[in-house]
C-alpha cells in the first residue's frame, strides 16, 4: 500500500513534478520511426510527460522535438532499432542512449510495435513486473478439456498450470531490478522466469532461451494516458515467417492497432470484443482473445489512476514492491539531494535479456540464469 503522497508522487509526470523530472533525466521513446519517414517531411504531433510537442526530421534527416509555442525550446532526438527517441531533460548534460541489444540488430531480426493506453503508466508496469497474474489472467481455464498453461513461446513442460503460486526474488543491478519468479519443476528442479526491469520504465518478458526476446516501454503522454512500445528480437537471425505470424495474430505481447491512431482495435470502447460463450466454456479465462488485451482490460478498468491506498498487498507483489520502491528512491533522491539517477548514465549497463528456464533446486537463480540474461550485441 502506498501513501496518498506517494501515490502521487509516482503517477504525476508532467513539467515540475518530481516524476516528471526523474523521467526527464531519461530517453524517452516517442513514436515509430515510421511515423517521420523522412528529411523534412510533415511534423508530428506528439504530446509526451504532460508537454504538447511537435516532431520533426530537419533536411539532414535528425530527429528532433520542439515545443508548440513562441519561443519554444528544441529538444534532441535519435532514431534507435525504428523507434524515436527524445531526450527532454538538461541540454547541458544529456546522457547517451541505453545500449539495448534490438537497438543494434537488423531490421529483419526485430518486430516493432506501438499502442496508446488509456490508464496512467505505472499500472503497465506493474503488470509487466509480475508474473504470478500469468497463471491466471493468461490462463485458458480449468475445463478438462482445457489445453492448459504455456509461457509465452514456450515448450517447456506445463509447471505455470501445476504451480500457480510463485515465489518471487528480487536483486538490485546497475539499470533497475533483476526479478526471479520461482516454481516447481521436477522432484530436483525449479522453472525460473526472469524478468528484467529496466529504469525508468521499461521491462523484457522472460521467454525461453534461445527464443526470440521481448521488450515493453511504457511513455506516459500525460498522468491519464501512456504509449506502450513492444518489441520483439532475435540477437542472431532474423525473424522466422512463422514468428511474424504469430506476432500478426495478435494473441500475444503485441496487439493490433489502428494505423494511424495506434489505439488498439479491442479495447475499453467495445469490452475488448470479449466472448462470453467462449469464457463459460472453460477455454479461455477471460474470453477476450489475446494477452496483451487481457492486460489491457485489466490495467485500463483500474481507473485512470489508482488509488493504491486502497490495496492489499501479498507476497506475490514482491516485484510491484520493489519496483515502486526503486522509483521513489530516485524521485525522492533527485527531488531533495539533486542525485541524478544513476540508471540514467549506466547505457552499456542495458545490455541485457531475460529468460525462462529450468534450473537444478541447489543452483542460485541469477548465477545459473547469468549467462543467458547477457545480450551479445
Amino acid at each position: 500500500m502506498l501513501s496518498r503522497e506517494e501515490n502521487a508522487l509516482l503517477t504525476r509526470v508532467g513539467p515540475g513534478t518530481a516524476m516528471g523530472n526523474l523521467l526527464r533525466c531519461f530517453w524517452q521513446p516517442f513514436a515509430l520511426a515510421s511515423e517521420l519517414p523522412g528529411a523534412d517531411c510533415d511534423p508530428l504531433r506528439v504530446r509526451l510527460l504532460g508537454e504538447d510537442l511537435v516532431g520533426f526530421r530537419d533536411t539532414s534527416g535528425a530527429v528532433g522535438l520542439i515545443e508548440s509555442k513562441v519561443k519554444a525550446v528544441t529538444y534532441p532526438g535519435q532514431e534507435r532499432g525504428g523507434v524515436l527517441w527524445a531526450y527532454l531533460g538538461s541540454a547541458k548534460d544529456i546522457p547517451r542512449m541505453p545500449e539495448l541489444e534490438w537497438t543494434h540488430v537488423a531490421a529483419s531480426q526485430r518486430y516493432v510495435s506501438k499502442r496508446i493506453q488509456v490508464c496512467n503508466y505505472l499500472q503497465n508496469v506493474e503488470g509487466e513486473v509480475d508474473s504470478s497474474h500469468v497463471s491466471f489472467l493468461h490462463s485458458k481455464g480449468a475445463a478438462p478439456d482445457a489445453a492448459g498453461i504455456q509461457d509465452l513461446r514456450s515448450t517447456l513442460p506445463d509447471y505455470m498450470a501445476r504451480d500457480r503460486a510463485p515465489r518471487f526474488f528480487v536483486l538490485p543491478t546497475e539499470y533497475g531490478m533483476l526479478i526471479g519468479a520461482r516454481r516447481n519443476a521436477e522432484d530436483d528442479s525449479y522453472y525460473w522466469r526472469v524478468t528484467q526491469f529496466l529504469m525508468p520504465t521499461y521491462t523484457m518478458i522472460p521467454v525461453p532461451v534461445g527464443a526470440p526476446v521481448s521488450f515493453t516501454a511504457a511513455t506516459p503522454i500525460d498522468d491519464e494516458s501512456m504509449m506502450g512500445f513492444t518489441v520483439t528480437w532475435h540477437p542472431d537471425r532474423p525473424l522466422r515467417e512463422d514468428e511474424i505470424a504469430q506476432i500478426e495474430s495478435w494473441l500475444g505481447v503485441h496487439t493490433e492497432v489502428d494505423p494511424v491512431s495506434f489505439n488498439p482495435l479491442r479495447n475499453k470502447s467495445n469490452d475488448y470484443l470479449i466472448d462470453r460463450a467462449l469464457q463459460r466454456s472453460g477455454r479461455s479465462y477471460t474470453g477476450i482473445r489475446g494477452i496483451r488485451e487481457e492486460d489491457l482490460a485489466v490495467q485500463e478498468s483500474m481507473g485512470l489512476i489508482f488509488d493504491r491506498t486502497i490495496e492489499h498487498l501479498g507476497s506475490s507483489d514482491l516485484a510491484v514492491i520493489a519496483m515502486r520502491r526503486r522509483l521513489l528512491e530516485a524521485v525522492r533522491a533527485l527531488a531533495e539531494r539533486g542525485e541524478t539517477p544513476y540508471e540514467s548514465r549506466m547505457a552499456d549497463a542495458y545490455r541485457v535479456r531475460s529468460a525462462a528456464l529450468v534450473l537444478p533446486r541447489e543452483v542460485a537463480w541469477n548465477e545459473g540464469a547469468a549467462e543467458a540474461l547477457v545480450a551479445t550485441m
